[in-house]
């Protein structure tokens, strides 16, 4: 069942109205279907949207959101099949919301600073979900540059004081490698492919949501950096 996923739209469209298409169940709980969504179904390395359905005057909780056999599911704290065929109000939490685009924006920032500084290091992997954030490094090189914490830091602190702009749109599958040359890993497939760009920086795929611009990101700080069999893991936090 196709969903439009309409929070690719706008990270700040919280509010929507969508049609409850079907109901289920399976080991996550109970969920409800949409014709279509403004919730974030977990994925990417960055956790669900959460937020409520209203029907009328009944609140439904969607606590968790994910995309299982071509579905987007939301889940809820019980059954919901009278609903099907209505009309709902979608609201997603604005604060969970804008934390989760912020953590996983600071992801990219990090990932393009590192491999513009030390270019051995290409970025392979992102975790964005809060108090627990990290990226993975991988390098093919015998002789691996160190990186220096406060030097890196700084480096951040002076693109989100330049407040560069984010960039995000869609491409051919065939055009990736010429618009991403610092990929680490191949994409199959031949479906339009979604891409953020960061100011100056190389585009890179991406179906999360993020911020418009870096000066959303102040308080961002690496907090960490270990390096073990040619992976380096580099934490970090937003105060």
């Amino acid at each position: 069942m196709n969903t439009l996923l309409s929070y690719f739209e706008d990270t700040y469209k919280f509010e929507d109205h969508a049609i409850i298409e079907a109901n289920g169940k399976d080991e996550n709980g109970s969920f409800l279907i949409l014709n279509k969504t403004i919730f974030y179904p977990q994925g990417g390395g960055q956790p669900s949207d959460r937020g409520t359905l209203e029907v009328g005057s009944v609140v439904i909780p969607i606590h968790k959101v994910k995309s299982v056999e071509n579905e987007i599911r939301h889940y809820t704290d019980r059954e919901y099949n009278q609903f099907v065929g209505q009309k709902v109000k979608c609201s997603v939490d604005q604060e969970t919301r804008l934390l989760h685009a912020r953590l996983h924006t600071s992801g990219h920032l990090i990932s393009n600073v590192i491999e513009q500084n030390y270019p051995c290091w290409r970025g392979v992997k992102g975790h964005h979900f809060p108090d627990e954030c990290y990226v993975e490094f991988s390098s093919k090189n015998s002789q691996l540059e160190n990186i220096t914490l406060e030097f890196v830091n700084k480096e951040i602190e002076k693109f989100i004081e330049a407040d560069c702009l984010i960039n995000v749109d869609q491409v051919a599958s065939q055009n990736l490698k010429e618009m991403c040359p610092n990929l680490a890993y191949s994409i199959p497939g031949d479906q339009p492919i979604r891409v953020m760009r960061i100011g100056d920086f190389p585009f890179s795929p991406c179906g999360g949501t993020h911020i418009k611009s870096l000066k959303e990101l102040k308080g961002l700080e690496i907090t960490k950096c270990k390096v073990k069999n040619k992976i380096m893991k580099i934490n970090y936090h937003i105060n």
